[in-house]
């Protein structure tokens, strides 16, 4: 029996071709299966109730995101100068300000209500020192004015 013209059969050079040929298809099919198997992690954040009577369940979720969360549900706004970037997991109950607080425990922080509206203002990490800014100093020619009497002041000016 005649073999087909691109058969070759044995060979040291045949077989390590087909092994290879077969763990390039074996890797491919594993990557394919983790790609499609994946999921990225991602946050789930749950609101339920009023401003009164809150009830947050967090899971792989950071302080950014849950209060994200808490923002597109009521009136709050978060202003930060800091990366709120702590993982959150678990259910947090009370009002919304205390579940805020909660949520920002080992910061600074400010919580302000005004006209039906709840604003959040992080200003920093709790243990960080603030570094005071020098006061600008007057140019020359501001301010006081100079006096133009002599060097010996005890003396009224003439005119």
């Amino acid at each position: 029996m005649k073999l087909p013209m691109t058969w070759q059969a044995g060979g040291a050079s045949s077989s390590r071709k087909r092994w290879f040929l077969d763990w390039q298809g074996c890797a491919a099919a594993a990557l394919a299966i983790a790609i499609v198997t994946a999921s990225p992690v991602r946050a789930d954040v749950r609101v339920n109730g009023d401003v009164t009577a809150l009830r947050v369940e967090a899971a792989n979720s950071n302080v950014a995101e849950v209060l994200s969360a808490l923002a597109s549900v009521f009136h709050l706004r978060v202003n930060t100068s800091v990366v709120l970037d702590g993982s959150v997991g678990g259910t947090f109950t009370g009002s919304l300000t205390q579940v805020a607080s909660r949520l920002l425990e080992g910061h600074n922080y400010f919580i302000r209500r005004q006209a039906g509206e709840i604003e959040v203002t992080v200003v920093g990490i709790k243990g960080d020192r603030a570094i005071a800014a020098e006061r600008p100093r007057p140019a020359a020619g501001y301010g006081l004015a100079q006096s133009r009497t002599s060097t010996n002041n005890s003396e009224p000016q003439k005119r």
